[in-house]
């Protein structure tokens, strides 16, 4: 009975003695707009109603990709046209399962402080969750975010609410 033969290959080298190929960490990433360094950049516009609250919304935020589908990010907004006005600064973090084809589900966290007129400033914590649609260069998000008041007393807002988000982008 013959034994096989004994490997004498080292560390960055085959069987066969040639040299492997080192790992190249420049090599492209197939994540998209959610690739590792990517930069997002975003406006918000919505509503808000509660009570006899009727409130438009407009917002900014950046984000940056740490990894292929983290990132890190914050956003502000204002509450426009109703009383108090409201001001918010939102970081946030979100992780899009970038692997996915085509439809690619995301989840995410969130602390919001809410700076307000003539009351006290107040924080919340949510999180959300949806999918990107991404046929091409362009995507389509539709999401459910939830929110919990801290020290909550309702004087302003509702303690706990869902809505919807809904997100379009464009990859450069």
């Amino acid at each position: 009975m013959t034994e096989p033969p004994a490997s004498t290959a080292t560390l960055g080298e085959s069987q066969d003695g040639a040299p492997e190929p080192e790992y190249d960490d420049s090599t492209p990433s197939d994540a998209g707009p959610f690739s590792k360094g990517s930069i997002g950049v975003s406006i918000m516009v919505g509503s808000a109603y509660f009570g006899d609250k009727d409130y438009f919304i407009f917002g900014l935020g950046l984000s940056y990709f740490i990894v292929d589908g983290l990132s890190l990010g914050v956003d502000g907004s204002i509450w426009l046209f109703d009383d108090p006005t409201l001001g918010t600064i939102t970081p946030n973090a979100r992780y899009v399962l970038h692997m996915v084809p085509v439809i690619k589900p995301y989840v995410g966290g969130f602390w919001k402080r809410y700076l307000v007129e003539e009351f006290d400033d107040f924080s919340s914590v949510g999180g959300r969750v949806g999918a990107f649609l991404m046929p091409s260069r362009s995507y389509l998000g539709i999401g459910a975010v939830y929110e919990h008041m801290l020290d909550c007393n309702d004087v302003i807002l509702e303690c706990d609410s869902w809505y919807p988000e809904l997100t379009f982008g464009v990859s450069l």
